[in-house]
């Protein structure tokens, strides 16, 4: 029998956002028990901000990132980044979700014994690794149906696409301190997005909010901390002591905040795939490039053509009503360990 070479798995995710670090969790840990150790080392975007929202995760041992460059010697530079990371991890075996062939390349000039990838007919990657690939017709498919299929060629075992985030029970504990007072249920209103497309008005969150009065005690406007100037004026406008400005959480206190309370409206960012994630009754206002379905928790409200804008007030507040009473919301308890 030939040894096992020595050091980690390393997987790279290239992808920005934290919702595609999300859809990516059951492969993380589909791959992570193909090993002796049951973990893998990370490879991910600065701005997933992996390190945090796996901060817990027991299949990632740790999590190293991988610069993103622009610029005519982009592809050099990024090369050299993943050598760079190669050389610093020294794993024995790289799994490249993606089709790119840069990292590819970094890893064979690193050594590394194993690489894998998608393929997908880019020559530029399967040159550099071993097989089998995604077919060239699967290049068009959605990432979530390129996952499954990558998983069934290499035999990796998914039970599941629901990604579990896994909670820092400290970041339970201090949104208890803080919040636990306040009468529930909660509703948590996603009011931040990366980019105007996919933004609803603060304007609308709040008349969603006045509707639902009835229904939700205390709303809790989360969004990042570069949102608060712009939805403090909307704020101070309604009625006081209901709702809540929580801008200024960290991402594991955030979570913690959506996983306590009886489920979530907001747009089609981070915070909305968390609250599927951590198994919150989540609706999510779509605009450009919407997220699908993936889990049982997630529903949508598409403006048709790509406009959120279009999504009424009206709608928004049917269908959280709608859930509210088919599926019986309540604040879920989350016992300390």
């Amino acid at each position: 029998m030939t040894a096992q070479q020595p050091g980690p798995v390393l997987v790279y995710a290239p992808d920005r956002g934290i919702g595609d670090l999300m859809w990516h969790l059951p492969t993380f840990r589909a791959i992570a028990a193909t090993t002796p150790e049951g973990q893998v080392v990370l490879a991910a975007r600065p701005s997933s901000r992996a390190a945090e929202v796996l901060a817990v995760e027991p299949t990632i041992s740790r999590v190293v990132y991988a610069r993103h460059f622009s610029g005519p010697l982009k592809g050099v530079r990024e090369v050299l980044d993943f050598w760079r990371i190669c050389r610093a991890v020294k794993p024995r075996a790289v799994w490249i979700l993606e089709k790119i062939g840069r990292p590819a390349q970094a890893a064979w000039l690193a050594g590394v014994p194993e690489r894998r990838g998608f393929g997908l007919g880019h020559k530029s990657q399967e040159q550099w690794l071993q097989g089998p690939f995604l077919p060239k017709a699967m290049r068009p498919n959605h990432r979530l149906d390129k996952l499954a299929a990558f998983e069934a060629l290499h035999g990796l075992k998914v039970d599941s696409r629901e990604p579990g985030l896994k909670l820092d029970e400290r970041a339970v504990k201090a949104i208890k301190a803080r919040f636990g007072d306040l009468p529930g249920p909660w509703l948590v209103l996603g009011v931040g997005a990366s980019e105007p497309a996919r933004t609803w008005p603060a304007e609308r969150f709040a008349a969603v909010s006045q509707g639902l009065a009835d229904l939700f005690p205390t709303v809790f406007w989360l969004g990042g901390p570069n949102d608060a100037p712009r939805l403090k004026p909307t704020l101070e406008a309604l009625p006081p002591g209901r709702d809540v400005l929580a801008c200024d959480l960290p991402l594991d206190q955030a979570a913690a905040l959506i996983a306590l309370s009886a489920g979530f409206l907001g747009n089609d960012s981070g915070p909305l795939n968390v609250a599927a994630s951590v198994g919150r009754p989540a609706i999510g206002l779509m605009g450009t490039s919407p997220v699908p379905a993936y889990s049982r928790w997630l529903s949508r409200l598409d403006g048709g053509e790509g406009r959120i804008a279009d999504i009424s007030v009206d709608q928004a507040v049917s269908a959280v009503r709608t859930r509210f009473i088919d599926e019986a919301w309540t604040n879920r308890d989350i016992p300390a360990a």
